[in-house]
């Protein structure tokens, strides 16, 4: 009976057409096509900003949910009469292997540039802590997951039971590289410790996860056959993958490093290269699709021995990910939600029972959390951790979705167990996120109690400074800044340099101790120029600078967790970090990078010691416009330079005055203290500006190279004036980032600001419209992190 009423409802829906398209409901064209594309993605877009958002829900959530809602039979499309008729209008069921069709050929193409973006060589840097988890944390859960099962499929007469719910035993305990880098990114914490531990243990257990698929492929697939494969063509499903691969490594990939070194330094890739690459994968897929395997096995092949990064990795990326991870990946994981049907979990002869299904699953995700749990505990984590650890590795996503789907194309999961294992998915999506958030906070490490910087530091102590670039002039502008701190024998400075690169064409973010390398890689494109340079500068400055040369290869929305790990590590009192603007030497701006920008607002907010950014205008000036970095090497007795402070009071404003105490140490550095007094008002400075200033008229009154200077202002356009009259004396104006903007000195000025960040007065100083070609620096004192109970 029911099927008569589904047949009856088909046909009377067969004569309708869309208003002014013509497209039947029983037939495909192309624009229906485009329909569907655009119903998935503005019901994405939808949820994701109406609502995932709002909770920090990775967009995953928002695709599976638009499943919910338009498939046929789904919440809206099986309840409401007028969604149920727009269902079938956008998703007419002729059309079903056309949009399933279209929506593998996305996952498949996903599957490839997932490929590409792995680095495998990670495998043999990782520590002995992310083989456990790698190694056991999917094994143990299988076992046990697979024997509970086994225990449930003691019905001889049900075959179909025992094998969905073995295969289900044997799936779900997997967990995939690809869907740990999205939420990890989603969650910025790719580049925390928690994060790099949790990448490390996934490529591990994406290779058993590989093998154990395969596995299941070829033998758990021929129970949902039901006529064996021809004899003849047997050595063709064996042979067929294995010449693929032999073919792709020793014949693909020399062609692809042959396109490579075609390609000059700092040069983009042809674009006829990625076209040949984009063709081989198509090639690949269709001959495991001829060998009787997965699609998926030879795109991802293909994928895997392409040279991961700049410039072929990187360029396949920015090529063709947009169409890949923006349309057709959310088509696919729309699409296979589409698919479930919530009848079979309460038709009455469904096999498994549904109570089966959700005891292999409960069984499956709590012994995969406990695995992982326990072995982070085996290696002395913090519990909350440990458990963050668990949950992280029983994320699930696309690569899950692709795995049901391809089961159930090979009858290894019926309607139900289908069912029930997206859903269960849907669930993870949602709840993972969430626990993670909770149970793993970041900042942590970064609460002390000790005192770092610069006013704390003994004088005669070395000062450890972390700098960062990002561009090739900045290493001009750190190795001049670091020679005005006047280092000497008596008084030096250990500089850590951290070359940031941002990280395109891969998933694994790198760190790199230069120091440590003991041979030469294939990092010359990122860092070896800048290496050679601060070499040649710490040679120069022997006994008063020392120099460690770090690389960071990381998403720039995360990369600030770097720079604080190694200012905690290496106990800095100052991190240095660089403009996001690269001005000309009038001031004016020559182009501008906003993701540097965050950065610097990231490093402001979680930094374990003081921060400065170096505003840079004096770099051509002193050193011409040589491409050569390694020129760029000047000593502490070749400087002649005037620095001026502006002094207001505040925490900052002292910070910034102990740095232009260690200035002035220099013979050929002069230092002026300009202190801002309001025109009729009382002096509101607390102790400690007090003291800071009388130690100031001290050393004015000892040394030519210091001096204090009052200036009477009225309001903040008396202090700009008074500020651009003082860029045209000094190479240097240090300021302190935060003031009270309530300050009569300050009136007024905050409403012009465009760069919040460096506070009012430092953003007037690198304001483009001063039009001067004096450098700034803006430095912030250390905010003590505390953890709250």
């Amino acid at each position: 009976m029911e099927s008569n009423r589904r047949r009856v409802e088909a046909d009377s829906w067969s004569c309708l057409e869309i208003p002014g398209l013509g497209f039947p409901a029983d037939n495909v064209n192309l624009v229906g096509i485009e329909l569907q594309f655009l119903a998935v993605f503005c019901t994405t877009q939808l949820l994701q900003h109406a609502f995932f958002s709002r909770v920090r829900l990775p967009p995953l959530v928002s695709q599976l949910f638009a499943g919910l809602l338009l498939g046929h039979d789904s919440v809206l499309g099986g309840n409401f009469k007028f969604c149920q008729r727009m269902n079938e209008y956008i998703f007419p069921k002729a059309s079903k292997s056309v949009w399933a069709s279209m929506a593998m050929l996305g996952y498949t193409w996903s599957l490839f540039m997932i490929a590409v973006r792995m680095d495998y060589h990670l495998m043999a840097k990782t520590g002995r802590k992310a083989y456990l988890v790698g190694l056991l944390g999917p094994l143990l859960p299988i076992i046990i997951t697979f024997t509970t099962a086994a225990l449930l499929a003691k019905d001889p007469d049900s075959q179909e039971s025992n094998k969905v719910l073995l295969g289900t035993a044997a799936s779900l305990p997997l967990t995939h590289f690809q869907v740990v880098v999205c939420l990890l990114t989603d969650l910025d914490l790719l580049n925390s410790e928690l994060g790099r531990l949790a990448l490390s243990s996934t490529l591990i257990g994406e290779i058993v996860a590989i093998a154990l698929t395969m596995l299941a492929n070829n033998i758990l697939t021929t129970l949902g056959k039901d006529q064996p494969a021809p004899q003849d063509t047997s050595h063709i499903h064996i042979f067929g993958p294995i010449l693929l691969l032999l073919l792709a490594v020793y014949i693909f990939r020399p062609i692809m490093n042959w396109m490579i070194r075609q390609t000059p330094k700092d040069r983009p890739i042809r674009n006829s290269y990625l076209y040949i690459v984009f063709i081989v994968m198509l090639v690949g897929a269709t001959t495991t699709d001829y060998s009787k395997q997965f699609v998926l096995l030879g795109a991802f092949i293909i994928g895997v021995v392409v040279p991961d990064g700049p410039p072929l990795g990187s360029a396949l990326v920015d090529k063709f990910d947009s169409l890949i991870s923006g349309i057709l990946q959310p088509f696919f994981i729309t699409t296979t939600v589409m698919r479930i049907d919530f009848r079979a979990l309460t038709e009455n002869n469904t096999v498994p029972r549904p109570l089966d299904m959700v005891i292999v699953i409960v069984t499956a995700f709590l012994s995969k959390v406990a695995t992982c749990t326990a072995c982070g505990l085996f290696s002395n984590m913090a519990i909350s951790d440990a458990l963050a650890l668990g949950f992280i590795m029983c994320a699930k996503g696309i690569v899950d979705l692709g795995a049901y789907t391809l089961f159930k194309e090979v009858k290894l999961l019926n309607d139900l167990s289908f069912t029930v294992l997206v859903l269960n998915t849907m669930i993870v999506a949602v709840a993972v996120p969430l626990i993670v958030k909770r149970l793993y906070h970041p900042l942590r490490k970064y609460a002390g109690f000790q005192k770092r910087d610069i006013m704390h530091c003994n004088e005669y102590d070395e000062l450890r400074i972390v700098a960062c670039i990002h561009r090739p002039d900045n290493v001009a502008a750190i190795t001049h800044l670091l020679n005005i701190i006047s280092p000497t024998k008596a008084t030096p400075i250990v500089a850590y340099v951290l070359h940031l690169i941002k990280l395109v064409g891969r998933f694994n973010p790198v760190f790199i101790s230069h120091n440590l390398q003991k041979k030469k890689t294939s990092q010359r494109s990122y860092s070896e120029d800048v290496v050679w340079a601060f070499d040649r500068f710490s040679l120069v400055n022997k006994e008063a600078i020392s120099v460690g040369v770090f690389t960071t290869i990381s998403p720039a929305k995360s990369m600030h967790d770097d720079i604080c790990t190694l200012a905690l590590d290496k106990l800095a009192s100052l991190i240095i970090v660089s403009f996001h603007r690269k001005l000309r030497i009038d001031g004016s701006v020559d182009s501008e990078d906003q993701d540097f920008r965050a950065l610097n607002r990231s490093v402001f907010e979680r930094a374990p010691c003081s921060v400065a950014v170096l505003i840079d205008r004096i770099h051509m000036s002193n050193f011409g416009s040589s491409k050569n970095l390694s020129s760029v090497v000047m000593t502490a007795s070749d400087i002649c330079f005037s620095v001026a402070v502006i002094f207001l009071g505040g925490d900052d404003d002292r910070e910034a005055l102990a740095l232009t105490q260690r200035m002035s140490r220099g013979r050929r550095i002069k230092v002026n203290v300009v202190q801002l007094i309001s025109l009729g008002q009382e002096c509101t400075l607390d102790v400690l500006d007090v003291s800071a200033l009388e130690e100031v008229r001290l050393l004015a009154a000892s040394t030519r190279q210091f001096s204090l200077t009052e200036k009477v202002v009225r309001d903040g356009s008396d202090t700009e004036v008074l500020l651009r009259s003082l860029t045209k004396d000094h190479d240097l104006m240090v300021v302190g980032r935060r003031y009270d903007l309530n300050s009569p000195q300050v009136a007024g000025l905050k409403e012009w600001s465009e760069i919040e960040e460096l506070g009012v007065i430092g953003d007037l100083l690198a304001s483009p419209d001063l039009r001067c070609g004096t450098s700034v620096l803006v430095v912030q004192h250390q905010r003590q992190w505390k953890l709250k109970s």
